[in-house]
């Protein structure tokens, strides 16, 4: 470890600085320890101030990880990607490239393009206030700059499956990889960062869905507004369609092939989907019994709870309809829902962020999965965009609605959003489904049977939800508690 950086080996100030972080992972969790495990000093060309790149392992009750930290003192921790001449020499390095080594570690920045990114002396060079995880840099318009926190040594989804579909095989619908960031050592290479083509003008697909179904719910009682977002719904079935297309067209033995869903792949979603009710229900139950939820949501939640063996029986049973026939796996979004996609100034939808669900390692990211798996991950989107548009999100909670609102209003409230919630479902399995130049062995060759297969996913997703909000934010638990009354009569 470089001695210049020695000022910030400090244990408990590195913990104190990883807790004020938002993309830190473990804020809920006892650290039982943290130390840098590599300090690589950082000079750019254009600037004389002295940076560090370094990594932090950290653990906790839960176990280690291995953070990505960007230093701009020695004497103490402080974020360097705050810092503008920071920022504006990571961005130059990707012209030539750059490579910077301490301890047997080296930093690597590369671009990944035929064309390098000229960024403009004056252009501003902004960190996005959206990521959670990660953090990204805007750059001029032209280019994001995504930095992974969270490490892992192995092959990274994120920037594998972006270079497969916007390199090998040109798929327009996902903004072009432009260059990475990576660390080399001897335990071999870990992705660090993924420099990506900027949609100018474009909104995330969950900021769209509300802004353009915005008037449809302000509607009085008197009005018959025109349902919304239905063609986009339908368009981008399309394009989740063509997209699971593309991500199964790799040559055969490669990472990108298609291969028949075997008896035991089927087990093992069963298996999953199993466990993920069992975990929720013991969490409502926990619920109940401590009175986390809101009155009117009780009585539901009971309901749910006493048809746990139902719903149990209820999931083997898909399995014995879906038989032989489940269709293939290959690779997928992984995390697929509306904040994953991009709708252009132009009216055209692309698809962002092939990380994957982050807390999961990465060799199950990049696991093949059945791709209606990211059809019912939309559909469940669809769901909670149904119930932000109908207004519960400015009450707080669905209690506040209740006492806020005329039981008309409220009735009128319910009407729609349902009404929205199918109607998008419809056009987008209606999109997804009608394509008719895909590969055929993608999908059960029965259309029972792909219903069969996205009820099965969508009971495992909203379970999944139920027990999320119920651990992190209780007045929401009414969205999966109502998803989930109605996946069987």
């Amino acid at each position: 470890m470089s001695e210049e950086w020695s000022g910030t080996r400090n244990a408990e100030n590195l913990i104190a600085f990883l807790r004020s972080q938002r993309w830190f992972g473990g804020k809920g969790r006892q650290i039982r320890d943290a130390t840098l495990t590599a300090v690589i000093p950082v000079t750019w060309r254009a600037s004389s101030k002295e940076f560090a790149v370094a990594r932090a392992r950290v653990t906790t009750d839960e176990g280690s990880a291995t953070y990505q930290l960007f230093l701009s003192d020695t004497h103490k921790f402080s974020d360097a990607l705050e810092d503008a001449a920071f920022r504006r020499g990571l961005v130059d390095a990707f012209l030539g490239g750059s490579k910077f080594e301490s301890g047997g570690t080296r930093w690597i920045v590369e671009s990944k393009s035929a064309k390098p990114l000229v960024v403009p002396a004056t252009a501003p060079i902004t960190m996005s206030k959206s990521e959670q995880t990660n953090s990204s840099m805007i750059i001029d318009e032209e280019a994001i700059l995504k930095l992974y926190r969270k490490l892992e040594v192995g092959i990274h989804p994120d920037v594998e499956v972006t270079h497969f579909l916007t390199i090998e095989r040109r798929f327009v619908h996902v903004p072009v990889l432009l260059g990475t960031v990576r660390f080399e050592d001897s335990d071999g290479t870990t992705i660090a960062g993924m420099l990506q083509e900027l949609v100018p003008g474009a909104v995330d697909g969950w900021s769209y869905a509300l802004s353009c179904s915005a008037n449809y719910f302000r509607a009085g009682e008197g009005e018959d507004p025109a349902l919304p977002f239905v063609q986009e719904a339908q368009q981008l079935g399309i394009l989740t369609r063509a997209l699971h297309d593309a991500l199964a067209s790799g040559d055969p033995g490669g990472d990108f092939d298609l291969r028949p869903a075997a008896p035991d792949d089927i087990r093992a979603w069963v298996d999953e989907t199993r466990r993920t009710i069992e975990d929720a229900t013991t969490a409502l139950a926990r619920a109940v019994a401590e009175k986390q939820l809101a009155p009117e949501e009780e009585a539901g939640a009971r309901t749910i709870l006493d048809r746990r063996p139902g719903y149990l029986a209820w999931v083997s049973e898909l399995s014995d309809g879906i038989g032989s026939d489940a269709g293939a796996i290959s690779r997928t979004h992984g995390d697929y829902h509306l904040g994953q996609v991009l709708r252009s100034a132009a009216g055209q939808f692309l698809v962002i962020d092939f990380e994957g669900e982050p807390t999961r390692p990465l060799a199950e990211r990049r696991a093949r999965r059945s791709p209606v798996r990211d059809v019912a991950g939309m559909l469940r989107s669809f769901s909670y965009a149904a119930a932000v548009s109908g207004g519960k999100e400015e009450a707080g909670s669905y209690a506040a609605a209740i006492k806020t609102r005329t039981p008309s209003r409220l009735a009128l409230a319910e009407i729609r959003s349902s009404r929205w919630e199918r109607s998008s479902r419809e056009a987008f399995l209606r999109g997804y489904f009608s394509e008719k130049t895909g590969n055929p062995a993608l999908l059960p060759r029965s259309q029972n049977n792909a219903g069969r297969l996205i009820a099965l996913f969508e009971a495992e997703k909203v379970f999944y939800e139920l027990q999320y909000e119920l651990d992190h934010r209780p007045d929401w638990a009414w969205v999966p508690l109502r998803g989930i009354a109605k996946l069987y009569a």
